[in-house]
């Protein structure tokens, strides 16, 4: 309702402007102001942002803004499912989808959730989101994006990187023993005919029928699973020319004399079909040097400036962390999530306060003197802790490990760096003495 008087406000307004505009101007000829009404209704039809393709109560949904809904919505369909939208009926049902949207939002508007904390807190974020995008695309992909003579420059200068593999169609020999493969390289080198030879000799039967033939062999991919397929044979059959011969190679199927029957030489790629991948390398590793200028730049600009000491729980030292932590267990973990000492100690405070009675009590006390010892250093204030535990809490496993502390937390020999530290000493001192005990008895 209020949106409506706002929107009749707006509207009475904006007629009465033109009426200080006519007696301003004395009136201005009626041919004049049909042109004037002629072109505002012209633009409403030419700019996306004017023209209004649907109307919802209050709001509208123009041109612009279903290009771009349609533009989004697209991007997240499958692919292959995209094409049923690629059409009048298609773009009409997303026009419907988007209408019925704005039904639902006239029904938010007026109940004031536009008005909602959370809300309003919920539009923030998405404007933070898009503003980022926006402006990473700015100042960050447009600078960085190369131009084509760049692109062009970079081709130029590293042809080999966009040459073709290498092709070959080549035969093989495999043989189980080194010395016969040997005489059959000896053999072949003396003129003898390598198909038969492979019939004859191979250990591989899909091949040796075929006079060991293994077709066309590309550089770069995957050799056949009866080649072998270790790196030393690949490397030795891309670097033979047409009709030569390897060495004896060995591989994991025995070994093997390859025969190169002919070569195809790489071939160098077209600018314009390597044009792209190279756009997308240069543009990857110019964004990641942008960005990082520009961000020390802008940190430098905008500097980040903590309020608080640990954002974990609280804004300020020894104040209980919100009513969210309402249990022991809790409670004990946002203190031991917290970075601040006395905010740590603080929290168990709070704990020992709230909840004596809890299993967690006698550890919140031995912690407090803990973080007084070992954290701040003030070793007379952890006594007084320590000695609450002694006699508050005689049941607790703490209680050796409070006595070794108000003893030794002054010795500088005696260091320890967790509470875990502390029961192991405390442990190991008291060993001896029960050891001694026995031996009495």
């Amino acid at each position: 309702m209020k949106r409506a008087i706002v929107f009749v406000l707006v509207s009475a307004g904006l007629l009465w402007l033109p009426g200080l505009t006519f007696s301003a101007e004395k009136e201005k000829p009626k041919e004049q102001r049909n042109a004037q009404q002629s072109k505002e209704q012209s633009e409403q039809q030419t700019d996306p942002t004017k023209r209004v393709l649907v109307k919802i109560g209050n709001l509208v949904i123009t041109q612009y803004e279903f290009e771009l809904q349609f533009k989004a919505g697209v991007e997240r369909i499958p692919a292959d499912k995209r094409g049923m939208f690629m059409n009048p009926h298609g773009r009409k049902q997303f026009l419907d989808m988007l209408a019925e949207q704005k039904v639902w939002v006239n029904g938010a508007l007026e109940e004031g959730l536009d008005k909602n904390s959370e809300v309003k807190t919920l539009l923030d974020m998405s404007l933070d989101q898009i503003l980022m995008r926006k402006y990473y695309e700015k100042e960050i992909v447009a600078k960085a994006t190369p131009t084509e003579t760049e692109v062009r420059k970079f081709y130029d200068e590293n042809l080999d990187k966009f040459k073709g593999p290498a092709k070959v169609k080549a035969s093989h020999i495999v043989l189980s023993d080194s010395t016969e493969a040997a005489r059959v390289l000896a053999n072949l080198k003396g003129g003898a005919d390598f198909a038969k030879l492979a019939k004859e000799k191979s250990n591989d039967k899909s091949t040796a029928d075929k006079g060991g033939d293994l077709g066309m062999l590309i550089q770069g991919t995957a050799l056949p699973p009866e080649i072998g397929g270790s790196p030393e044979l690949a490397t030795a059959i891309f670097s033979l020319k047409s009709g030569d011969l390897s060495n004896v190679v060995k591989t994991s199927s025995g070994y093997q004399i390859i025969k190169v029957d002919e070569r195809t030489e790489p071939e160098l790629q077209p600018f314009e079909g390597v044009k792209k991948r190279i756009e997308d390398g240069l543009l990857s590793e110019r964004v990641t040097k942008v960005r990082t200028e520009l961000f020390q730049d802008l940190k430098k600009k905008f500097p980040i400036e903590y309020l608080i000491e640990d954002s974990s729980i609280t804004a300020t030292k020894n104040v209980s962390p919100p009513e969210v932590a309402s249990t022991p267990e809790e409670l004990f973990q946002a203190a031991m999530d917290s970075k601040d000492s006395r905010q740590r100690i603080g929290i168990y405070e709070d704990l020992l306060k709230k909840f004596p009675e809890s299993k967690y009590a006698s550890q919140a006390q031995f912690m407090i003197g803990f973080i007084y010892s070992e954290e701040l250093k003030d070793f007379a204030k952890a006594e007084e802790v320590f000695k609450v535990v002694v006699q508050k809490y005689k049941d607790s496993e703490l209680v050796d490990s409070a006595k070794w502390m108000i003893k030794n937390m002054r010795d500088e020999s005696q260091k320890v760096g967790t509470v875990e530290d502390v029961k192991r000493k405390a442990k190991e001192s008291k060993e001896p003495k029960e050891s001694k005990e026995s031996g009495r008895r």
